[in-house]
């Protein structure tokens, strides 16, 4: 049971609330994804607040850790945005 739970944590199959997966909430993708708009384009109202952001928050859960979520909320800068170990980042 242990190995199936496991496998499908890597696969994505598992929902938040199951420990031991490393998948960031929607809402701390969101704050994420929000927070990075806001370092890249300046002032929140920069950017089309009505955009639907779903999708970037699929990928975001999907190709994200918690860690690297937790930086880019935390981030103040694009300095600090660079040092979130994002998967597939270079």
């Amino acid at each position: 049971m242990k190995r199936l739970l496991f496998a499908m944590c890597l696969s994505g199959g598992i929902s938040v609330g199951v420990t031991g997966c490393d998948k960031p909430t929607p809402e701390d993708c969101q704050k994420a994804i929000e927070n990075m708009q806001k370092i890249e384009f300046g002032d929140v109202t920069a950017f089309d607040r009505t955009t639907d952001i779903s999708a970037e928050t699929r990928r975001c859960r999907s190709g994200s850790s918690k860690e690297a979520v937790a930086c880019a909320i935390a981030a103040k800068n694009k300095e600090d945005l660079k040092a979130c170990k994002f998967r597939g980042a270079k």
